[in-house]
Parts: C-alpha cells; sequence; structure tokens
C-alpha cells in the first residue's frame, strides 16, 4: 500500500492500517521501532478496558526520519475513569505521564465523544493546515503480539 502526503509531509488523510503495515511504513529505523515498541504496553492496557481502537498522529505518522515521539490517542467515551485507573493507576498523574513521554517518547492522548476539542485539534498541523492520522485495531495489534512472541 501506497501513502499519500500532503506538501508539509503529513498523511493528506486519516487511514486505517494493519500493524503489518504500521511497521513497515512508520518502523523505518531503530529510533522509531523503539517508539512502536514503547507504546505496545499502552496499547494493552486500554484494550484491557476496553477500548478496540488507537489513533496514531504527529510527526511520527509523517516523512520525518526521526520524529521526537509518538503521539497515540484513545476515545475513552463509555469507560470509567475509575476502571481506567484500577488497570493503570497512574493514569491520571500528570508527572507520570510526563515520565512515559520524556523517558519512552511515547505521548498519551484522551478524549470522549463529548469532548472532541483535542481530537479535533490533532486533525490539523500547527499552522492549522489538515492532517491525516493512522487509526490501528488494537485487537490485530495485541494477536499479531502474540503470535510473535510464540514463534
Amino acid at each position: 500500500m501506497s501513502l499519500n502526503y500532503n506538501s508539509k509531509g503529513y498523511l493528506h488523510e486519516t487511514i486505517s492500517l494493519t500493524y503489518e503495515e504500521f511497521v513497515q511504513h512508520f518502523g523505518t529505523n531503530q529510533q522509531r521501532m523503539e517508539q512502536i515498541q514503547n507504546s505496545l504496553p499502552y496499547f494493552r492496557i486500554f484494550h484491557s478496558c476496553g477500548l478496540r481502537i488507537v489513533y496514531v498522529d504527529g510527526s511520527f505518522v509523517s516523512k520525518k526520519k526521526y520524529p521526537e515521539d509518538i503521539d497515540i490517542c484513545f476515545d475513552i467515551t463509555g469507560i470509567s475513569e475509575e476502571r481506567i485507573k484500577s488497570i493503570f493507576p497512574k493514569f491520571l498523574d500528570v508527572n507520570e505521564r510526563g515520565r512515559i513521554r520524556r523517558d519512552l517518547k511515547c505521548h498519551i492522548f484522551t478524549f470522549t465523544q463529548e469532548d472532541t476539542e483535542l481530537f479535533d485539534r490533532l486533525n490539523t498541523d500547527r499552522d492549522d493546515y489538515p492532517k491525516g492520522l493512522v487509526i490501528l485495531d488494537l485487537n490485530e495489534i495485541l494477536n499479531h503480539d502474540q503470535k510473535r512472541k510464540t514463534i
């Protein structure tokens, strides 16, 4: 599958990819692969909360060779804060989320259908120019990861 980018190097539109396609297109060097690996525990955590998809955003899904981090965004509509805290106790700890971003280069965002302001901002760059996101299926990622571990 060939990806289409706009003149600023961002995806032209939001697309769905399999995990394998995602790694093929965006895991193009050691730094990028480490960022993908660092995001996997958070894919597992939010999947265990009942979520089914993750949006990947920012320079990670652009033509930038060495993005600073991987931006992952989850729609937590219908998931109680208590459920998230029971599975990911440090979720609401600003310092812990800062540590994850600083040390693991993994920037975690959440939004709800009642408040999509953050999600809406992810669809444009800093200059308000439209850009696409990558949608990944958490079930497919976890199945792929499990198969890889058994080989």
